[in-house]
């Protein structure tokens, strides 16, 4: 993550926002400075680079990188990392008591041997679905889950994202990054948002999808839907909050999924995916309300 980057659309931004989203920024902001430390001195560095002729031949299938050459993740260093995590959430958070009690007395080190890790290094966003199931499988209050989950996927960001960089690189350095897939390229993990406009590869608007899972980034499709890939122009629509014309949802009518999205030519602020993706997060009910009154109309006609 660039933190420079970050900190310039944070300060582009504290203006035109409330005191709620600029408290909410602040909080993750912490988050991040932890992220990056936790990089600095945890994330691996052994990891071998694969050929570039294996690249490309796991791109043309469609398998991410790290399913095909995953990343040895140390189980005392991602419960530290977890800890760390979540030693900030607990003081920065605000949460109910319930949930800071829940963060501050959990046992990282029993979690994380008990849990699939060689599912971390290798599929990671699979590997905090696993890690949330067993949370609640073994009786754990939901809004606590969500809080000591969110813990797992911000540590193991941290020790996958320098990894997943290079890999980033070394798949454009191959030419390997022309695949246009539906998930990370690197990682596996659904895309988190999306941003529109030029790139270093286009002069006109080109859409870029983001992984918040690894940080990573690829180049898509403007007219195609980026949870079910459809091309259907008349099915996919744009939505957004009257007088915000950079931020808008990006809505499918075939698979009723949507992506939050960054018009970058229309945007006030430094371009950052990690602070888009905290100001964007206010377009998530925005868009459930519309895909469930789209829902009501269509059986209305049926």
């Amino acid at each position: 993550m660039n933190l420079k980057l970050a900190d310039a659309a944070l300060a582009a931004y504290e203006k035109q926002l409330d005191d709620a989203d600029n408290a909410r920024l602040a909080f993750f902001r912490a988050i991040w400075d932890v992220r990056e430390r936790i990089a600095a001195e945890h994330a691996p560095r052994a990891h071998v680079m694969p050929a570039a002729d294996d690249l490309r031949a796991w791109a043309a299938e469609g398998a991410p990188v790290l399913h095909r050459a995953s990343l040895a993740i140390d189980a005392a260093v991602l419960a530290d990392a977890c800890g760390a995590v979540a030693a900030c959430i607990a003081e920065k958070g605000g949460f109910a008591p319930e949930a800071t009690t829940a963060l501050s007395s959990f046992d990282w080190a029993a979690a994380i041997d008990g849990s699939p890790l060689e599912v971390a290094g290798s599929n990671p966003s699979a590997y905090v679905d696993a890690f949330a199931q067993r949370l609640l499988a073994d009786g754990a209050d939901e809004a606590a889950a969500s809080v000591i989950v969110s813990a797992v996927f911000y540590a193991l960001r941290a020790l996958v994202e320098p990894s997943a960089a290079a890999l980033q690189r070394a798949l454009e350095d191959a030419g390997a990054d022309e695949g246009h897939p539906l998930e990370c390229p690197v990682c596996g993990a659904p895309a988190t948002a999306a941003r529109v406009g030029v790139t270093k590869k286009s002069d006109g608007r080109a859409k870029t999808l983001w992984c918040a899972q690894c940080g990573c980034t690829w180049a898509f499709e403007r007219v195609r839907c980026a949870r079910c890939g459809t091309r259907n122009q008349g099915h996919l629509h744009y939505f957004n909050v009257e007088g915000d014309d950079s931020h808008r949802i990006a809505t499918c009518d075939e698979c009723g999924g949507y992506m939050r999205t960054v018009f970058q030519d229309d945007a006030l602020a430094p371009f950052s995916f990690d602070v888009e993706d905290v100001v964007m997060a206010r377009l998530d009910s925005i868009a459930l309300n519309q895909l469930a009154a789209q829902e009501q109309a269509d059986a209305a006609q049926g």
